[in-house]
Parts: C-alpha cells; structure tokens; sequence
C-alpha cells in the first residue's frame, strides 16, 4: 500500500512540475525545445531571455533582464549560479543616486554569450557583454568587457589568460562544425591571439603567480 501511494503522489508531483514547467517556458522570449535550465532560477524579464540549440543553464541563477535581452546561443552551457544583469542606473549632477533609482531609470544593453562556450560556477555577466564564440569563462569571473572568440577568462575584471586553441587549431575545429560562412576569419583569430596572449604574456604569469 506505501508502494502505492508513493507511486501515486511521484506521479502526482510530475504532472504538476510538467505543468509548471511547460508553462515557465511558453513566457521565454525564445527557447528551443532542446535548450534545458534548470529550476530554481530568478528570472526578472523572462520574456527578454532567448536560449538557443542544445544550450543549458544550471540551478541557482539569476537572470535579471529588464529592458534589454539576455540571448545564449547554440551549443552553450552555465554552471551553477549564474548571474545575468542587463541594465544599470546612471548617475545624475544635483541629484540623489536613489531618487532616480527608484524611478527604474535604466541604462540598458544586451548581453550575449556566443556558440560553444563554457561558463563556470558563480559568474556574472554584466550589462553589454559579449561572450565570444568557444570561449571559457572561469569560475568566480565577472566580465565587465568582451570576451574574444576561443579565449580563457578569469577573475574581477575577468581577463585573458589564454587561448582554447591556436589560431590554425581554431580553423581546423570550426571546418567540423560550421558552414564555411559561419566560420571566423584567419587574420580576427590571429589579431585576437596576439593581442590578449602574446603581448601580455608577462602580465598573465604575473597574475596566475
């Protein structure tokens, strides 16, 4: 009998998550049907969120996007306690800052998280951001600038420590999975490598010292 009404309210509970689910996702402004995030989750501006092919976003996140969208393209994935902010309140001459603020005055700018990236626990993403294409973002970041295509960021800024791939390793990778106009051009990648990489070498070692 216990075996019965376990099975009962097991089923019970999944229809009214099911339902509770499904419903959460009609109000996305876009989400694929293989795209997953997983609940609990704050999200302010839902219908501002768009999450594409194959792409997922752990529990614990907070996706704050009033007035500007949050869009996780294909192939994308957050860890753990993600943090997504849209907008910001400026600052006025003569007047108190939370005057303003509580009239929901706000900057607002997209942030983007391009194909094939990976996003560690506990980052944040700020207004404006764009995250390039491959790129990893370490544990604990807070991007408050672009991230280059196939870059490894760390840290508050977050930073360029190195590349996933080099420039030729970067060509080779994207002839396997992207249509030939999609792919990125040699002479981005190779600007991109030597400007965050090999011109700052010292700076990097002396940071990850």
């Amino acid at each position: 009998m216990d075996k019965i009404k376990r099975n009962l309210f097991l089923s019970a509970f999944h229809s009214v998550y099911q339902r509770y689910f499904f419903a959460k996702r009609s109000r996305f402004g876009f989400i694929h049907k293989t795209a997953k995030i997983r609940f609990p989750a704050l999200i302010k501006g839902i219908e501002n969120v768009h999450i594409h092919e194959n792409s997922h976003i752990m529990g614990s996140s907070k996706l704050i996007t009033t007035k500007a969208k949050f869009i996780l393209k294909k192939n994308s994935g957050a860890a753990e306690g993600l943090t997504v902010i849209t907008g910001t309140h400026p600052y006025k001459i003569g007047e108190f800052f939370m005057i303003d603020a509580a009239k929901d005055i706000q900057i607002a700018k997209d942030v983007i998280v391009e194909e094939d990236v990976w996003i560690g626990t506990n980052v944040t993403l700020l207004p404006g951001v764009t995250v390039g294409r491959g790129s990893i973002v370490a544990s604990g970041s807070i991007c408050r600038n672009n991230v280059p295509p196939y870059a490894i960021v760390q840290g508050n800024i977050a930073k360029v420590v190195g590349f996933k791939f080099s420039p030729k390793e970067i060509l080779i990778h994207e002839e396997e999975l992207y249509d030939q106009n999609e792919r990125l051009e040699i002479e981005l990648l190779e600007n991109n490598y030597d400007k965050y990489f090999i011109k700052r070498l010292k700076e990097i070692k002396n940071n990850l010292n």
